[in-house]
């Protein structure tokens, strides 16, 4: 089996959303409920919504780019795509149309577009894990298009 997405995938999706929500959750409550004198008497009316703004975009940030991510693997034949909590099966040559791959920073992000929707979608985004998707590019390059 030939894991196609990267081991970051697993802290983008979910680690970091955790781990910063529970902070962002946790500073919002003691700016909300914690008197105004711990906090030198100044006034706190703008922080206070300051700081739930932080919270909601933070997390549609995290629900927007990260939660989409998916684990992807391959023994040939088939693509395996999982959310941590479900997995789905797709026949490599008949289910898939094509993969997209671009850059970001220095991740590199894929979008596995499918003939017909499935169980996430038409569209599974993926991080790559550069080395082992290569291996999978150089493989299957008359079997699936790349793009």
């Amino acid at each position: 089996m030939l894991r196609l997405s990267s081991n970051t995938t697993l802290f983008l999706k979910l680690f970091l959303p955790v781990f910063w929500t529970t902070v962002l959750v946790g500073i919002t409550l003691v700016t909300w409920f914690a008197p105004e004198h711990y906090f030198g008497g100044i006034p706190l009316q703008s922080l206070r919504y300051g700081i739930v703004f932080v919270l909601v975009m933070a997390v549609g940030t995290f629900w927007l780019a990260f939660w989409p991510l998916k684990r992807v693997e391959t023994d040939g034949e088939f693509l395996f795509v999982s959310n941590y909590f479900r997995t789905a099966r797709y026949h490599l040559v008949q289910d898939v149309e094509e993969i997209h791959e671009s850059r970001f920073l220095f991740l590199k992000l894929c979008s596995v577009h499918l003939r017909a929707p499935g169980t996430f979608g038409r569209r599974l985004r993926f991080i790559a894990s550069r080395k082992q998707f290569d291996t999978f590019r150089r493989e299957f390059a008359g079997a699936v298009k790349f793009s």
